[in-house]
């Protein structure tokens, strides 16, 4: 049988990696699924470890990271610092920081002369973050900015958040209509008449104020609903002073964390809503220490790769088949599975073929990893294994796996399993990051 080729990380993540180990059974239960190929896993480079990322003080003058520390936790008596890490390319003010773009400031709004450009303007924007992209100048969204406003003239352009916070330009507002997605409004937006531009904000029970119903294309929701900061016919942006860009996800209790134990970052991608539902950057979650979950719907990628590789639709792995698994942490649970995209037989059965013809290689070892999931109800107790989730080699692909007391069905076909729960004060969830 062929055995999916030994595959180096890129430059920054540069060194060998674990020796070739066997996977080994799971506590906890009665293992779901067997193997019907060989047990061998694919095989990884050998050699000596590489250490973990450096975290402390990380900054992007320093480091691939700018790292903010959130507070601390501990599970069977070791303590992890919690933290949020963005990676370079997406943090605005590296970016766009030392750019002088010319700003005015009006009596509820800021003016930037940036060109098409998302501008950066300190102690404003700091939340706000910087999307990579070859056309779309920073937004988040994968138009060509510049190009759609000659189209259609001034433009709200959606805008992405660091981790951990969700996005501040819309409320969710239920006005009894039974519209799940009507009952997204925009908590301010920016209305052009002629040359006049004026910054206006939703004041509860305004039925006339826009909601959110249409499609998914950027342009229909921008303008139906005007999400984001408004971009006018000269390239001018114009940003809302004195509210929050960025809305805090998490609370201080910090009740579920997700805890890297790994020896790689994890990259975890988010889809944007209201917006267009591509995949953008969340959290990375950093070897050796804990971090909070981005708010939305989270798809958990491979380990080791970059922020940039992951939080993207690649046309070569169809649907979100390089992100194993989904959702996450938040101050009212815990919800974490196996992946759709990288669970659906039809796509599965493709990449195993075109793995199989010799057109592709096949997911290395090093790039997965199992999760498991503990609780806590008492908090000077001891920490509850519910289960883990994890892939096995089955000698030509990657089938999930689980085991645990508190598996809860998603596809009994597919043998894919979550793991999910409610957290009241005083109760603790961890989500570890284990290699295989």
């Amino acid at each position: 049988m062929k055995r999916p080729p030994i595959h180096p990380f890129d430059r920054a993540r540069a060194g060998a990696l674990a020796l070739l180990v066997v996977l080994t059974g799971c506590s906890g239960g009665e293992e779901k699924g067997t193997s019907s190929g060989s047990p061998t896993p694919p095989p990884s480079n050998g050699g000596n470890e590489p250490p973990p990322p450096v975290v402390e003080g990380a900054t992007c003058d320093n480091g691939e990271f700018e790292v903010r520390l959130i507070g601390t936790t501990e599970l069977d008596g070791e303590t992890y610092k919690v933290v949020t890490a963005t990676p370079c390319e997406y943090v605005l003010s590296h970016v766009q920081g030392k750019k002088n773009f010319p700003i005015e400031e009006h009596e509820t709004f800021y003016v930037a002369d940036s060109h098409f450009e998302i501008p950066y303007i300190p102690g404003v924007m700091d939340d706000v973050a910087y999307t990579p992209g070859e056309k779309n100048k920073g937004w988040a969204t994968g138009m060509d900015v510049e190009a759609e406003v000659a189209k259609l003239g001034a433009l709200p352009v959606l805008y992405h958040v660091t981790p951990g916070y969700e996005y501040g330009y819309f409320t969710e507002y239920d006005d009894d209509q039974g519209d799940i997605f009507g009952a997204f409004r925009p908590t301010w937006r920016f209305v052009k008449k002629g040359g006049d531009v004026n910054l206006l904000f939703f004041a509860p029970p305004d039925t006339t104020w826009p909601r959110h119903r249409g499609g998914w294309n950027p342009r229909e929701i921008n303008q139906e609903i005007g999400f984001g900061f408004l971009v006018d016919t000269d390239g001018k942006v114009y940003v809302p002073k004195g509210v929050p860009l960025g809305r805090r996800g998490w609370d201080d209790e910090l009740r579920c964390v997700v805890i890297n134990k790994a020896k790689q970052p994890v990259p975890v991608t988010r889809t944007q809503f209201p917006g267009d539902e591509s995949y953008y950057m969340a959290e990375t979650l950093m070897p050796g220490y804990a971090s909070i979950s981005s708010p939305g719907h989270l798809y958990w990628g491979h380990k080791g790769k970059r922020m940039i590789d992951v939080a993207k639709w690649d046309d070569t792995l169809p649907g979100n088949f390089d992100k194993p698994f989904i959702w996450g942490c938040s101050p009212d649970g815990y919800n974490v599975g196996h992946a759709e995209g990288f669970t659906w037989p039809e796509l599965r059965e493709k990449k195993r073929d075109e793995y199989l013809a010799g057109l592709i290689d096949a997911i290395p070892k090093e790039n997965l990893y199992r999760i498991k999931v503990y609780r806590k109800d008492d908090p000077n107790g001891a920490a509850e294994l519910l289960g883990e989730l994890f892939y096995e080699w089955d000698g030509d692909e990657w089938l999930p796996r689980a085991t645990g007391e508190k598996l809860i069905t998603i596809d009994e076909a597919r043998s894919t399993y979550r793991i999910s729960g409610h957290l009241g004060e005083g109760q603790r969830a961890f989500i570890v990051i284990e290699d295989l």
